[in-house]
């Protein structure tokens, strides 16, 4: 009898001894209970406050309608942006009226509507403007049209700051202190705006206030995908990206109720401190704390969860959960150097190289294409907050789509054809005829959709194909590089003001660029999270599906 029980116990040990399943342990919870739906309602609020500050520089640095003062029939305090004398007085080229003018042959004041005018043109000393909101009147930004776009450019260069900090700073203290971090300093810093003096301090609190705020979308991401299975990964993606739409329609709603620059700042900055108390709602990520040997803390918040979500854990993950011994200070020892080699682990990978080469131009492609669409919009005809949320309410379409493919025909196929779509799309633009308009805002519309499913999908697509240690690392590394494109995105209105059909042919070619390197990168399509960089070199080799809940059942039976 000895004989058959000393075998029976070496297994129960062995059993104990084995090291906690994220996955099975996240299945067993439940992916619908009270725990999950409260962290939904936490990270969607996170969401919807990035789509309604990470691009506020397209309105509160907008275009303002402005002209030339003509002294010589006119004061400087002149209030009366149209007169009788005007056409006379400017000439008919778009820019050139903006920044130069003529001067009268007879200098006598008033001037009228039979008024001759010389047909020399002189430079702008001063100019008026049709309305006062934004910053480019309220810091006299005429024609220095370089000055309007480049706040877009500092904005993004903020954002390719943050990425790297704010991905260390959630993958060494964790997602939740990550998030908390970002979404209340960007309401902190982003109020100072309000109060700026002049342009050069403008620009400066705009720096500031992104690299406090650029990674708060990547934090509640990775925080969100970590607490579910590998099943409600794309339900994930797809929640948080029509939080991301609420959000981009709330920020024109916003901007159209509170025009001027300095009280939309005021209203919707402020707001983002209450995220200071995330602190006690916010659970951090279960899957996080076991990788960083947090045992403790991960068993006290898988507990709650049971508990809120009134379900039964099995006997064996009980026992794990309550009888798991403490490791010893040696493998701890060793266990904090393999993580200080991380890095040198990810250098040596050729696998994890290529792929975060690959993966760093799908997002330079990504937020190049992306925001240039978005800035775009507000140059369409018709009114500017109509046209943005219109181009932001399309994006639903592309989520959906999203939704119902990526778990049907795979990753790769659908950003493939996100990306083509793209690409032709934008390319075929400047060939459409002026008297068809209406094809050229559809095959801008296609665009838009594409681009957004594309940007939707490469969140979660990037996230699969890195390791947990420094799945938040790498993705930030991946978008800093990626904010090369949205860094370029503000200069294309300046660049099509001299070529106009150049900016939609390189959102066309980088898309379609993109779409050929989707062809190198393996299918993640029911695979598990990898958790070390093995496990992620592994999926360019033989995909391994994540166990089944039918197998969990046969494991806790034999168990």
């Amino acid at each position: 009898m000895s004989v058959v029980e000393k075998p029976a116990a070496e297994e129960e040990k062995t059993k104990s001894n084995q090291p906690l399943d994220p996955d099975s342990i996240l299945r067993q919870l439940g992916q619908a209970g009270k725990f999950h739906l409260r962290v939904y309602l936490l990270v969607a609020l996170a969401a919807i406050q990035v789509g309604i500050l990470h691009t506020t520089y397209i309105f509160l640095a907008g275009r303002e309608n402005y002209r030339c003062v003509v002294p010589e029939c006119e004061s400087a305090n002149s209030t009366e942006y149209t007169t009788p004398w005007l056409e006379g007085a400017l000439p008919p080229n778009a820019v050139d009226a903006r920044c130069r003018r003529r001067a009268p042959l007879d200098d006598q004041l008033p001037c009228g509507e039979g008024t001759a005018f010389s047909q020399d043109l002189h430079t702008c000393d001063s100019w008026l403007y049709q309305t006062n909101f934004t910053i480019v009147s309220e810091f006299n930004l005429a024609c220095q049209e370089w000055k309007r776009t480049l706040v877009g450019t500092v904005h993004n260069i903020g954002m390719l700051v943050s990425l790297p900090i704010l991905g260390y700073i959630s993958d060494r203290w964790g997602r939740k202190r990550a998030l908390i971090l970002s979404c209340t300093l960007v309401g902190a810093i982003g109020t100072l705006k309000a109060f700026s003096m002049n342009y050069e301090m403008y620009i400066t609190v705009e720096f500031l206030e992104t690299i406090a705020g650029a990674s708060t979308f990547p934090a509640a991401y990775i925080l969100t995908i970590e607490l579910l299975g590998q099943d409600k990964r794309v339900l994930t993606t797809a929640f948080l990206g029509i939080m991301l739409v609420l959000g981009g329609l709330s920020f024109a709603m916003l901007a159209k109720t509170f025009q001027y620059w300095r009280t939309f700042i005021l209203v919707t900055y402020p707001p983002s401190l209450l995220f200071i108390l995330y602190i006690y709602f916010l659970p951090e990520s279960i899957r996080w704390l076991l990788s960083k040997g947090r045992k403790e803390e991960a068993v006290e918040i898988i507990m709650n969860a049971a508990k809120m979500n009134n379900v039964t854990l099995s006997d064996e993950t009980m026992k794990q959960l309550t009888e798991e011994k403490a490791k010893p200070t040696e493998e701890k020892k060793i266990e904090k150097e393999n993580e200080e080699g991380l890095w040198m682990q990810v250098f040596r990978s050729p696998i994890i190289m290529r792929r975060l080469a690959i993966c760093s131009w799908w997002w330079i492609t990504c937020t190049f294409v992306f925001y240039g669409l978005a800035i775009n919009s507000v140059s369409l005809a018709g009114d500017k907050y109509t046209n943005y949320m219109l181009v932001v309410s399309v994006e639903v379409i592309a989520v959906v789509t999203n939704a119902l493919v990526l778990d049907r025909i795979g990753r790769k196929k659908t950003l493939l054809v996100a990306y083509t779509v793209c690409g032709l799309a934008c390319v075929a633009i400047p060939f459409v005829p002026t008297s068809i308009s209406w094809l050229a805002t559809t095959l801008y519309l296609v665009g838009k959709v594409a681009i957004t499913q594309a940007f939707s999908g490469i969140y979660m697509y990037t996230s699969e194909l890195f390791p947990t240690h420094a799945r938040h690392s790498l993705l930030g590394a991946c978008s800093m590089v990626g904010r090369i494109g949205s860094i370029v995105a503000p200069q294309m209105p300046l660049l099509a003001i001299y070529v106009e059909w150049l900016p939609s042919v390189l959102f066309g070619c980088t898309a379609l660029i993109a779409g050929a390197l989707m062809l190198t990168t393996p299918e993640t399509l029911n695979t598990r999270l990898p958790d070390t960089i093995q496990e992620a070199e592994q999926l360019a080799r033989k995909p391994q599906p994540a166990p089944s809940k039918q197998d969990d059942i046969q494991m806790n039976s034999r168990a």
